[in-house]
């Protein structure tokens, strides 16, 4: 296969920037990414296949959904050949590569070719863009599972999450949702470790309050757990965000791991397991 690149015509200022295409890179879905760039651009198939090195058979199952893009080095084929921007899309930063303030842009601390399993580590939870909770919940067939003390943050921060999780749990969705119990000793301590006292326990019941339009909806299990959490953890499927929690700091203030389930992988499994000891402890909220 030559090295040489078909030209391309040019990208409209602003498509990366899109809704839908930040949905679509967010969540790595290439089918629609390069349904939006080819609409945008004008791009065939085999200008797109020039640009990236791959075969244009590729690119054609790709965009019909035949294949489904997994490896790193794909990934970077078409970011690179197509110009989307790599760290939505989950990739380290090419070294050297500058930002346009002139600096150094960031790379990622875990490289996926090292562990599979993590797609990226966020500094904290603000960090995590918007796009992603939104994209990983839109995307999920199957499960949906949310082990959190208040995280207040969801149902606050998306207007529509009741009405979202309501619709998935209609289409087949299993909705598995844990909060803190507000009474429990265990949210109590960590309320005192955190400096707020009682106020996480008000978050607590902020959030039941929120979600009161997911009782008694079937596919929707909503439950309290009195336990010591370490993780915050959300499942969409095969999609994993852990929020680890530190002493003294608020779980918005710590590191979050994308996980992704891989064959042979441990990280996204242990983590799982860990939902499942906890969800065997819960009672009815």
């Amino acid at each position: 296969m030559g090295t040489g690149r078909r030209p391309l015509p040019p990208a409209p200022e602003g498509l990366w920037e899109r809704p839908d295409m930040a949905e679509a890179i967010s969540g790595r879905d290439m089918a629609v990414v390069l349904a939006i760039y080819r609409k945008y651009t004008g791009a065939t198939q085999t200008q797109i296949a020039g640009a990236c090195e791959i075969p244009q058979s590729h690119v054609s199952e790709i965009q019909s959904g035949r294949r489904r893009v997994t490896s790193l080095e794909l990934f970077e084929r078409l970011a690179d050949g197509l110009g989307i921007p790599r760290t939505p899309l989950g990739l380290a930063e090419k070294p050297g590569t500058r930002r346009p303030d002139g600096r150094d842009a960031p790379t990622r601390p875990l490289p996926t070719e090292l562990v599979p399993e993590v797609v990226r580590i966020y500094p904290n939870r603000g960090t995590v863009p918007g796009e992603i909770w939104r994209a990983l919940l839109n995307h999920a067939q199957d499960t949906v599972d949310i082990l959190v003390i208040a995280g207040l943050f969801l149902p606050d921060g998306h207007a529509d999450l009741v009405p979202l999780l309501r619709a998935k749990a209609a289409s087949g969705v299993k909705i598995r949702y844990v909060l803190g119990d507000p009474a429990s000793d265990a949210v109590a301590l960590r309320g005192a470790e955190e400096g707020i006292g009682d106020n996480l326990a008000a978050r607590t019941r902020m959030t039941l309050t929120y979600l009161s339009g997911l009782r008694d909806i079937p596919g929707i299990d909503l439950r309290l757990h009195s336990t010591t959490l370490y993780n915050s953890v959300y499942r969409f499927d095969n999609e994993m965000l852990v929020n680890t929690h530190v002493y003294g700091a608020p779980a918005a203030h710590s590191p979050v791991l994308h996980l992704r389930q891989t064959t042979g992988g441990s990280l996204f499994d242990h983590h799982a397991a860990g939902f499942e000891r906890v969800w065997a402890t819960t009672e009815g909220a």
